[in-house]
């Protein structure tokens, strides 16, 4: 929901807390529903600016350095872009250079993370005074975000990159879209590449979900059997 307001809409929520957002379960359905208690705080994103945080999110997924160093700098992070993309995503810039989505998150790094923001204060206030104020109210947002996947115990989860990924894919090639003639190759070919780009994201969610299966467990071990057993 959140990616398809930031990433999509432009227009976001930036105020879910507890007091402003519910997150329960159905008694009856047993499915995750989100009621939404009091408004709160809301900001528009600018098309740039959405733009520019589509691609370094792109980037911080697929381990990007030039594309995080490239859109960090485009929002005003300058040479201080480590710090930036290690707070935009609460994570060590070890498990960002390694890929966010690849590296689980670890108590080791959870204290590693709170021990640097304390050591980095004065990089940090330097940091906050350059960035867009959009940007400040998402990253309000996400650390807000974050407490509330930390409850659910959902936090770095495959599915919650997957979705971003998608959002993110949508959303750069409908702005791409905008540019060029209705009935123009180039239209055709961001039409092309985004529904690729979709399919493999769809690919590999199932590899995930096969891999994650009983079926898949069974499938692996098997392997390692056999693998073992030649040796």
């Amino acid at each position: 929901m959140y990616s398809e307001m930031i990433f999509l809409q432009g227009f976001v929520h930036c105020d879910p807390h507890p007091g402003n957002v519910l997150v329960s379960k159905s008694k009856k359905s047993q499915k995750t529903q989100i009621i939404l208690l009091d408004h709160g705080l809301y900001q528009t994103l600018s098309t740039e600016f959405r733009m520019d945080y589509c691609s370094l999110w792109q980037a911080l997924l697929k381990a990007d350095m030039k594309g995080i160093k490239k859109y960090s700098q485009s929002l005003g992070a300058g040479e201080l872009f480590p710090l930036f993309a290690c707070m935009l995503t609460a994570r060590s810039w070890d498990s960002v250079t390694k890929g966010i989505s690849q590296t689980p998150v670890t108590k080791t790094e959870d204290v590693e993370i709170r021990t640097n923001a304390a050591n980095y204060l004065p990089q940090i206030s330097k940091l906050l005074n350059r960035v867009p104020r959009e940007m400040l109210l998402l990253l309000k947002t996400n650390d807000l975000l974050r407490g509330i996947e930390a409850t659910l115990q959902t936090r770095a989860s495959a599915s919650s990159f997957i979705n971003m990924s998608r959002c993110c894919i949508r959303a750069i090639a409908k702005h791409g879209k905008t540019k060029v003639p209705l009935l123009s190759y180039r239209r055709l070919q961001i039409s092309f590449v985004e529904c690729l780009s979709l399919w493999m994201i769809n690919v590999y969610e199932l590899f995930l979900w096969i891999k994650e299966s009983s079926l898949g467990k069974r499938i692996t071990n098997c392997l390692y059997r056999i693998q073992y057993s030649t040796y």
